[in-house]
Parts: C-alpha cells; structure tokens; sequence
C-alpha cells in the first residue's frame, strides 16, 4: 500500500528519471517510476495524495496521451511537466491538462537542478487517503449543525465604478480551526453526493441575504454557482422559483453561474432547464468561459445572458499579448451574442483599465474587495457610496 506521500515518474531517460528519484530520497519519499505510456496504463491507478513527474516524451506514446489517462480516471494527484520544448508549447499542454480537471501544478524545463526539483515537491502538503473519508463526515456535520456560511464578493462596474451585484461564496467555519476556503473541502463534498444539497442551502441562504439587503436599502443581486449535475434536474427552476417567492426577491436579484463544461454535458435537458429559468427573470451566466471544450454552435443554442471571462486570462492581459487578443475576441463574441460580459480575478489597475479598453461591462477580484461576510460587505458597500472607491488590500486567493 501507498504511504502518505508518494512521486510518481514518466520518464524514458534514465539520468533524467535517476535525478528525480535522488531528489524524493532526500525528502524520504517513495518513489515508482515508468519509462512507457503502456507500462504506465499497466500499473495501478495513481492515488489522489501523489505527484506526477510527467515527461513529455516517451518512448511509445507522448505526455499528452498520460493527461488523457488521468483525466479518464478523474486523477485528482498533483502533476508537474518535464520537458525541454519551448515555453509556448509548455504553457499549451498545461492548459490543455487543466482544462481536463487535472491539478497540473506547473513545469520543470529540462535540464533542471537537483534542488529546484527537491523544492517543488517539498512544497506540496502530504495528502493521506482516510482524509477524504473523514472530511465528509465532518461535512456531514458541518451542514447538519450550520457551520457552513457565505461571503460575498463586490461585481462592479468597469465604466463607472458603481457597485452592480455580488458572488456568493461559500465557506465553512469550523470548529476550532477557524475559516476553510471551498477549495478545501468541495472536491470531498462532490465526491460524497453532497453538492446538491449544499447548493441548494447557498441558494436559500444567499437569496435571503439579498431580502435582507434591499430591506436596509441596498438593492443588488447575487450570483450563485451551480454544479453540473443540478441542471440535469428538470424540478430546479420549481425549487428556485419557490426560494425567490418565500423570500419575497425578483428573479432579476438573482445569477446562477455555470461552468461551461457543465452545460454541455446533457444539451437538450441544459436547454430545457436554462430555458425556464430565464423565464423566470433569473440571469444566467456561462462561468470561466474559454476553459473549457464547447463549440460556438452549442453556445448558441443555451440561454446564456452573461460571460465571464476566466481569471487565468486575466491575469495575464499585460504581459501576454495572446491573452489580450483572446480576451478581446470573448468580449466580442459575447456582445454580439447579447450578452453582458465580466472579467473575474482583478488585481490590478492595469487589468482593469484593459478590460474597459476592450468594451468588458463588469469586474470582479481583490483589486476591488476580497470576499467579505454580509456585515463586512454591507459597510464595504456603504463607503464605496458614499464616498471614492475603497480598495481593498490584495490577499489569497478565495
């Protein structure tokens, strides 16, 4: 069996593959090493606790097709890249394995050093497999016992600053460790069964917040991520039509955010579901768009009335000149489909100038607020009215 750790190499050359296994012995870790796409797809599946030395070349079969693989299997194991291509190409299948799901971490350009891989693989926190069984009980509890809570992330305006809407996000406030971000302990409840109904408390809890906003004068809407599965259930714009009328708040306070992917999944049942939702005045937002594998004629045939634009675009608008000429081509696709377009992960001025330069209608990002509980957003809200935008400072990721 597998200890708590384990390096997992692809690697056809053997001096390549005896410096990865040096650098795991000096930090005591155990490593299995394969030197074929076939040897790998032989041997047993890789554990989610693992890492994945990755070589892009192989003797029978090349990197992208182990991406494929682990993809297929749902490997949820942490992968960096090794490779002596280009930077160009490097940056291409890193994105491509992540649009897969994969964690692929990053890339070591061959030749690297001994200890640039030793740092690499130290830096990974150790993952035991009994964790995901006990977190679920704990989520279990969580739900049962209200610990589960929302903070709320300002979507503001590019052209005029104005405060337009909010992202609800959830977070778990435990017991004796204080606040778990969602990337924590989400991954467990999918895997339990457990999201639908920890989206259907967000939507209650976050919909009530907004009754409660626009009774103390603040009069926004919110914005709710909704899983895959959910919209392969034809009861879901019954259950969001009650929460709305229970709570007294028009579907036009309300924005469910899908993933691209997700809407793709099952196209006929998506456009049935999307389709009754936009009757009941609720915007519908296609979320982290261009991550994902859609062609541009499902896009138009899904109700979509909002795009946002995926912050690992963002991030690089100033320094990546394709980044730029993508962005901007997903603002005109957007527009021309009718739809309001947000550019999510703001953190600097200079992207948020970008965007208004490129025609984007709304950001969202730590440049403006990181996620705040209700009390801390309404008083956020508060000074951003009634004086010149505030900025909070940058912080984590949420």
């Amino acid at each position: 069996m597998y200890s708590e750790r384990l390096v997992v190499i692809l690697e056809d050359d053997p001096g390549t593959a005896a410096v990865a296994r040096r650098a795991c012995q000096s930090a005591a870790i155990p490593t299995q090493t394969f030197s074929s796409v076939s040897a790998f797809l032989a041997g047993p599946e890789v554990p989610d606790f693992a890492v994945i030395l990755l070589d892009l070349g192989l003797g029978d079969g090349n990197g992208i097709d182990i991406l494929r693989a682990l993809a297929a299997r749902r490997c949820a194991a942490v992968i960096y890249l090794m490779s002596g291509q280009d930077d160009r190409l490097l940056g291409t299948v890193q994105k491509l394995g992540q649009s897969y799901g994969l964690d692929v971490r990053g890339i070591l350009q061959k030749p690297f050093s001994l200890a640039a891989l030793r740092a690499a693989i130290e830096a990974l926190p150790a993952r035991a497999g009994t964790a995901v069984a006990t977190r679920v009980e704990e989520l279990h509890r969580a739900i049962i016992s209200g610990e589960l809570c929302l903070h709320y992330q300002p979507k503001v305006s590019v052209a005029t600053g104005a405060l337009v809407g909010c992202e609800a996000l959830i977070r778990w406030q435990k017991p004796g460790v204080g606040l778990v971000p969602p990337g924590d302990f989400l991954p467990a409840a999918e895997e339990a069964g457990l999201m639908n109904a920890i989206t259907r408390w967000v939507l209650n809890e976050a919909v009530g917040q907004v009754a409660a906003w626009r009774a103390d004068g603040l009069d926004i809407g919110v914005a709710v991520n909704v899983p895959a599965d959910l919209l392969n259930e034809m009861h879901l714009p019954g259950m969001i039509e009650g929460v709305l009328r229970n709570h007294q708040v028009p579907g036009s306070r309300l924005t469910l955010e899908v993933t691209e992917a997700a809407a793709m999944k099952n196209l006929l049942t998506a456009v049935d579901v999307l389709a009754r939702l936009r009757l009941l005045g609720i915007t519908l937002s296609i979320d982290d768009f261009g991550t994902g594998h859609s062609s541009i004629v499902k896009l138009r045939q899904l109700p979509f009335n909002e795009m946002k634009i995926d912050r690992s675009f963002i991030k690089d608008l100033e320094r990546d000149g394709d980044a730029r000429i993508l962005v901007g081509a997903m603002i005109a696709m957007g527009h021309s489909f009718g739809m309001t377009t947000v550019g999510e992960g703001v953190e600097r001025p200079a992207d948020l100038a970008r965007l208004a330069s490129l025609g984007c209608a709304m950001a969202q990002g730590f440049y403006f607020s990181r996620p705040l509980p209700p009390v801390g957003f309404r008083q956020w809200a508060g000074a951003r009215a009634n004086g010149p935008p505030s900025v909070l400072p940058v912080c984590a990721h949420a």
